[in-house]
């Protein structure tokens, strides 16, 4: 492997030039940030339909605007060799991705919009 020099720390930060993906850490990656991401369309499409608050309604549209940008982010990212900078800000986002669609689920999943769902209580 060859070494960063100083004078290219200047042109690539700290973290050093782009490199190839590994074998098989894009497939990987990206059926990751892909099944997160279906999760989180189908949390959304649930609650839209069943959610009458105005303010629950503003909330899960700004937990679902994050996780499309977030989301789009990582598939730019994929498609080109990637530095270590970059990586680790994928794994940033698909961390976010994961809590996003936990929360939405959480959500989702509350008693008070099952009985708005059901329609009783």
């Amino acid at each position: 492997m060859q070494q960063v020099q100083p004078q290219e720390w200047r042109r690539f930060g700290f973290g050093g030039p782009p490199e190839p993906w590994e074998h098989g850490a894009l497939r990987d990656l990206d059926r990751l940030a892909t099944s997160y991401f279906l999760d989180i369309l189908e949390s959304h499409r649930l609650m839209m339909a069943a959610a009458c608050e105005e303010d629950l309604r503003r909330q899960v549209d700004d937990l679902f605007a994050t996780a499309t940008r977030q989301k789009h982010e990582i598939d730019y990212t994929l498609r080109h060799w990637a530095t270590p900078v970059e990586r680790a800000r994928v794994e940033d986002r698909l961390g976010s991705l994961m809590r996003i669609g936990m929360r939405l689920r959480e959500m989702r999943d509350s008693p008070s919009l099952q009985t708005i769902r059901t329609g009783s209580g």
